[in-house]
């Protein structure tokens, strides 16, 4: 996990989701806005696990995947789609590492 000052509220989330870019693989979709901060939120909607343990799960494993991917500042707002619950934690550091290579090139 991060920091609780590097992820966002429910005022924040609300106000980058609104602004930010969007792009987007197979698996997840990233909101990026740029900030003087790093700001990291994680989605994993019931589309996707119906259990809360299994969502949970997932939404770790993307955060574990976001600490060593993440360098710069920015606001990432990660969204999963429901493909991303048949990949395997080695499978989500991959696809996390590719969708932030695609913000990269947004930016």
């Amino acid at each position: 996990m991060f920091k609780k000052s590097e992820r966002l509220n429910r005022t924040m989330f609300a106000q980058y989701f609104k602004i930010g870019k969007r792009s987007q693989t197979d698996y997840f979709t990233v909101v990026y806005s740029p900030a003087p901060v790093r700001a990291v939120a994680v989605v994993v909607g019931k589309k996707v696990y119906k259990s809360a343990v299994d969502r949970n799960t997932l939404r770790r494993r993307v955060y574990a995947a976001l600490r060593t991917g993440i360098l710069s500042t920015g606001v990432y707002v990660v969204i999963s789609k429901p493909p991303a619950k048949n990949l395997r934690q080695s499978d989500i550091i991959l696809a996390v590492t590719d969708l932030l290579a695609t913000v990269g090139k947004a930016r």
